[in-house]
């Protein structure tokens, strides 16, 4: 049997972002194929140094052999300019083309923009997504056999211990930013501590649109690498993430691949994620987000529970060994119809 070769284009692993961990996990751990690289086209540092990266990456297309996949990571504005361009010429050049569709602010772009999505997305043999509204739009205006659901896979940690042996810790982790509801969580920080007055809060980011205030037990950092962000969520007893918008975010997949319990909103892929190992509160809700908090912290074996929960969850619907069997089927099937 020929040997799969699988090629991912998009953001750079080495930077800060849900995507970027996504391809870092899909090419370090050769998810869905025999060889699995990524070719970066973009990077969070100049205009400049993004257009010779894409361009670099379209230029590859044509010196790559037929029949192999080429698999574009979009979410919106100007990826669908960039990786749409690298998607045309994947199925050009005869390989199977595979979009997967990130970032929360898809769905309002592609309702703004249907004509330059509808277009993009029509050179792909294969639509992946996150969630079910985003499946459902474009099995609406695409071809239902084009579009599947399939979660981002993640490396369960079996050696995370349990969220009983935990400190009162609670980690948010994401872009310190309105839209990902770290003002909800500064607010609601102040009741946490009127119940538990032992209990600190740690949030890991880069800074966006806030201005936060000082509060007690509560600690701000800038992002960290893979392996730190990995230790701290050990550490935590519970992850937090009370966004208004999201896709599928990275870390609260982390947090229950280590066996540890998450609250969030009921956005983006989230409330699928939430089926086991996590709790939702509405967005905004900063008083709801306070007490589902206390509820984990004031309780190891509660949270324990939980956390384990979400690991078996993980183990069975999104583990790379998972992902990877499913992604090889799915690559099989495109490279089947562009014989």
């Amino acid at each position: 049997m020929t040997p799969l070769a699988v090629h991912h284009f998009g953001p750079d692993p080495a930077y800060v972002g849900g995507m970027g961990t996504v391809l870092r996990v899909l090419t370090e751990n050769r998810i869905g194929g025999d060889s699995v690289v990524l070719h970066p086209t973009w990077r969070p540092d100049s205009l400049a140094a993004n257009a010779w990266l894409a361009s670099r990456a379209l230029s590859l297309i044509p010196r790559l052999p037929r029949r192999q996949i080429s698999h574009v990571h979009l979410s919106e504005r100007g990826s669908f300019i960039r990786e749409g361009a690298i998607l045309a010429a994947a199925r050009m050049r005869g390989h199977g083309a595979v979009a997967t569709i990130h970032g929360a602010d898809f769905l309002p772009f592609a309702q703004d923009h249907p004509r330059l999505v509808d277009s993009v997305l029509r050179q792909a043999h294969l639509v992946t997504c996150l969630d079910v509204e985003i499946q459902a739009l474009l099995q609406d205006r695409l071809s239902r056999s084009t579009v599947e659901l399939l979660p981002n896979p993640v490396v369960l940690d079996r050696d995370s211990g349990s969220a009983r042996d935990t400190e009162e810790t609670v980690l948010f982790a994401g872009e310190i930013s309105s839209r990902k509801g770290a003002d909800v969580l500064a607010g609601a920080w102040q009741e946490v501590l009127n119940t538990r007055s032992d209990a600190n809060c740690l949030m890991v980011g880069p800074a966006a649109d806030l201005d936060l205030p000082q509060l007690e037990r509560l600690q701000v950092r800038a992002p960290v690498g893979a392996e730190e962000m990995k230790e701290l969520v050990r550490q935590a007893r519970v992850v937090v993430l009370p966004s208004r918008a999201e896709g599928m975010p990275m870390i609260l997949t982390e947090a229950l691949a280590a066996g540890r319990p998450f609250v969030s909103t009921p956005v983006g892929g989230i409330a699928q994620l939430a089926r086991a190992g996590g709790k939702l509160v509405p967005v905004g809700d900063a008083s709801g987000l306070a007490e589902a908090l206390v509820e984990l912290l004031e309780s190891p074996e509660h949270a324990a529970e939980v956390g384990e929960e979400g690991r078996a969850y993980c183990a069975s619907t999104r583990s790379s060994e998972v992902i990877d069997q499913r992604l090889r089927q799915l690559y099989g099937e495109v490279l089947a119809r562009t014989k």
